[in-house]
């Protein structure tokens, strides 16, 4: 926090006025003249070249934050973009700098995502090229967001430095990104700030790193000084104490222990698309989870495992088993596919209880376009042909909750309440307050993020589904093929995991919990939703009241 207004103040101008601007905002309207006066620029009277390199330099810092997900370094990276953010848009003419920052950000950030749509969608150089400049240009326009909202938005949110903030939130709610980031998402390593999303989710940290951002700028660069400034200071010491107190709580959390495996089979894209090297595969992780599973164990497959459709109403595993069954008192949890009687198709969860009852699957809810789906092809068939590789999965409606009959080590009865999430779902927060809200004790997430190869991709994923864990106060499984697999604590803290590229199994020791955090059993996304909300009606507002003013000649 003390390096980057330092660092700001180094890399742009010692001292620029923006109180005329200010001034000028607060009056409302223009000065009486025979002709318009220009308003003062702020930092637009700092050279156009100075703000594009700050923008350009904003989007570059942003960008390396994820290039070193989940650490220290990419916390204080995350500190200094929205510092150079917030100084980009408060010049005049700040759209192109601030979309620019967006492009530069992306393409450094999220390199892999044409790799990812050439391996996985199965396009050519060309069509994934464009679907990556598509991907970057949706992206950017979070930050071309920003700086319009924070351009639009009235005087009155200037008082308490409150424009940055709103414009921030505002931006991440209202652009689509195909990759959920949010900025607080950077602050992971920051474990007593980014407690807060408990609260507030994601966007809470977002929210209070920019609201400190401006204020620091327009102290640090502007030279402004205002007691309401010490409003978003107080909030951020008061933001510390209540981490502070939540890793008292969850640190060590009451409740009665239950193991925990996560098996990884590192399982190459080769192997699973070839049946001889898929079923190797799931003789390879079956043999792992024999060598480490318990009695009274939840062992946990990832994505896809089992390379076969089995029925929905299968009910128990069989005989021979037709899923994998340990027995010993031993839970799984496995990725399959499934499908229904008229024939629709499914990426499934399905649960393996010790006595091998099998209950309803979880269907998978938010299908990758291209890959396990093909857009708008059900209204245009011929859109099939142009992606021949695509699945033909229906998508899933409603969250599951598993209950597992399990006994403890002293013989005593318990039932384990446990739910599903797939691949690129513990990315959507809604996804996992349903099923916390349905009774869920722990989430598990099994995924096949092979797809991303040997990027920094399946690190970010992990990064961002940790926020789950923060939001819900719930322990988070994650089985992957490839990696990243492993646990994460309540407080964000990965606390076993296996590396990428690698087979082998973790075991953990985890508290299934009924924790009501605030952010999934009452508060949930509305703030955010009221805030979208009052600035839209402020600007209307402060637009209507503002007289016209009538240009003259001469």
């Amino acid at each position: 926090m003390h390096l980057a207004p330092r660092l700001l103040a180094l890399v742009l101008p010692g001292r620029t006025d923006s109180s005329a601007r200010s001034r000028d905002r607060r009056a409302g309207r223009p000065r009486p003249s025979a002709s318009v006066v220009p308003q003062s620029q702020g930092v637009g009277e700092a050279s156009a070249l100075r703000v594009y390199l700050a923008a350009v330099l904003a989007g570059a810092v942003n960008a390396s934050a994820w290039l070193v997900p989940g650490t220290g370094f990419s916390a204080v990276l995350g500190w200094i973009a929205a510092l150079l953010l917030v100084y980009t848009v408060r010049a005049r003419r700040a759209y192109l700098p601030a979309f620019a920052a967006g492009i530069v950000g992306h393409l450094i950030g999220f390199y892999w995502v044409a790799g990812t749509v050439s391996v996985f969608g199965g396009f050519g150089p060309l069509a994934s090229a464009l679907i990556f400049t598509l991907f970057v240009a949706l992206g950017a326009l979070l930050f071309l967001v920003f700086a319009l909202v924070h351009h639009q938005l009235p005087a009155a949110f200037d008082a308490l430095a409150l424009r940055s903030a709103t414009a921030v939130v505002m931006a991440e709610l209202l652009t689509i990104r195909l990759f959920p980031w949010h900025f607080g998402h950077t602050q992971l390593a920051f474990t007593p700030f980014v407690q807060i999303a408990g609260i507030g989710g994601a966007m809470a940290v977002s929210f209070l790193m920019f609201w400190l951002a401006e204020v620091s700028v327009r102290i640090v660069v502007f030279r402004e000084r205002r007691r309401t400034f010490l409003v978003p200071v107080l909030l951020f010491v008061l933001a510390i104490g209540y981490g502070v107190a939540m890793m008292r709580t969850f640190t060590a959390p009451q409740g009665l222990p239950q193991e925990v495996v996560v098996v990884q089979g590192n399982a190459s894209l080769a192997e699973k698309r070839d049946m001889d090297s898929a079923r190797k595969n799931l003789a390879r992780i079956y043999e792992l989870t024999r060598q480490v599973a318990h009695p009274g164990s939840l062992v946990v497959w990832p994505e896809g495992s089992v390379p076969a459709y089995i029925s929905a109403g299968i009910g128990r595993v069989g005989r021979p088993p037709v899923l994998p069954w340990i027995g010993d008192d031993t839970a799984l949890l496995v990725g399959a596919y499934s499908f229904l009687p008229d024939r629709r198709r499914y990426n499934a969860a399905f649960a393996v209880y010790p006595d091998g009852t099998i209950p309803w699957p979880y269907f998978k809810r938010i299908l990758i376009p291209f890959g396990e789906s093909m857009p708008l092809a059900s209204y245009f068939p011929w859109l099939k042909g142009l992606n021949a590789k695509a699945g033909v999965f229906s998508a899933g409606t409603e969250s599951q909750v598993f209950f597992y009959p399990l006994r403890r080590p002293d013989g005593t009865a318990s039932t384990l309440k446990v739910s599903p999430l797939i691949c690129y779902e513990d990315t959507v927060p809604a996804l996992a307050r349903e099923a916390t809200r349905k009774g869920a004790e722990l989430l598990v997430n099994i995924t096949s993020d092979s797809w991303f190869g040997r990027t920094l991709a399946p690190h970010q994923h992990h990064l961002i589904a940790a926020f789950r864990a923060i939001e819900n106060r719930r322990f988070l499984i994650r089985a992957t093929n490839t990696g990243l697999s492993g646990v994460v604590d309540p407080l964000g803290r990965t606390i076993v995991s296996i590396p990428p590229f690698v087979e082998g199994t973790a075991t953990a020791q985890v508290t299934p919990l009924t924790y009501r955090s605030a952010y999934t059993h009452g508060i949930g996304d509305r703030p955010w939703w009221a805030l979208l909300l009052v600035g839209f009606v402020a600007t209307v507002h402060a637009k209507k009241g503002r007289p016209r003013v009538q240009l003259t000649r001469g």
